[in-house]
């Protein structure tokens, strides 16, 4: 599937999707698409809370896609907001997200789609990415296919 069209591909798909991000760390991501932009839904074993946050720009590195989003703007996810994010989540993921271990039940409820690539990382470590080298012209095109 070429990178560009990977997105709408995630999105359509509706699963979540497990990076290891070391030291025993995991989370899950959901891309989803909103009216005005595209959000990622986080949720980790470390993490109190699941989390919402815009993404701020995306990177092809070796036909895999990197979502950078802004740590600082994250919003928590409360219990009472389900009508924010009805259109992005069923009952029983947002039951699972709000509970305990919410990673692991994702997991053994088949809401992981363990084959998709996509990672979500803080955009500080955006300049490692630019030294080590991304794909600059499929980066571009998703950047304004998305108005990022």
């Amino acid at each position: 599937m070429e990178t560009v069209n990977k997105i709408e591909e995630i999105i359509r798909k509706g699963k979540w999707v497990k990076n290891d991000i070391g030291m025993s760390r995991l989370q899950c991501s959901k891309i989803v698409k909103d009216e005005k932009e595209l959000l990622i839904l986080i949720v980790s074993n470390v993490l109190d809370t699941p989390i919402a946050t815009r993404v701020e720009k995306i990177m092809v590195v070796s036909n895999e896609l990197i979502l950078f989003y802004d740590g600082q703007y994250a919003e928590r996810i409360e219990k009472d907001e389900f009508e924010r994010y009805k259109n992005f989540l069923s009952e029983e993921e947002w039951n699972i997200i709000l509970g305990k271990d919410a990673v692991s039940k994702l997991i053994s409820n088949d809401m992981v789609n363990e084959e998709e690539g996509f990672y979500v990382e803080m955009h500080e470590t955006i300049e490692k990415h630019i030294k080590n080298g991304y794909d600059k012209n499929s980066s571009d095109m998703i950047s304004r296919k998305y108005n990022l």
